[in-house]
């Protein structure tokens, strides 16, 4: 655990990634939900895609930038690259945002992607979330 903001975290990382497959107004599309890597995992911001290939790339060009509490909440001045972050994470037993995507890929849950106000989610703006 780390402790960041008054809030006890699961490890170094302030965010994660969840990429799940969602639909809204009768379209399916891709999502990758930011949370924040603490109790409840709440939801920051999310990202829509047309593809999965498409919500994979940007994982995989986000997550290494993952702000850390050991930077004092900010991103790595020079981020690994993408096998190397994940080879870093596999080193100290913590899954990558596709691991946890396979792990749980054929486990039914509901994302709910609706268009909020700034005052509704804290730490968010209304751009943020779909």
């Amino acid at each position: 655990m780390h402790l960041y903001q008054g809030r006890a975290y699961n490890d170094d990382r302030v965010f994660i990634l969840d990429l799940a497959l969602t639909e809204k107004d009768g379209s399916t599309f891709w999502v990758v939900v930011t949370r924040r890597n603490h109790e409840g995992f709440p939801p920051f911001k999310v990202d829509k895609f047309r593809s999965k290939e498409e919500a994979l790339s940007f994982i995989r060009k986000i997550e290494p930038t993952t702000p850390l509490i050991s930077l004092g909440g900010t991103s790595p001045e020079k981020p690994l690259s993408y096998q190397e972050y994940c080879d870093k994470l596999k080193e100290l037993n913590i899954p990558s945002a596709i691991e946890i995507y396979e792990h749980n890929k054929y486990v039914k849950r509901e994302i709910i992607v609706e268009d909020l106000k700034d005052e509704d989610v804290s730490g968010a703006t209304g751009s943020d979330i779909l």
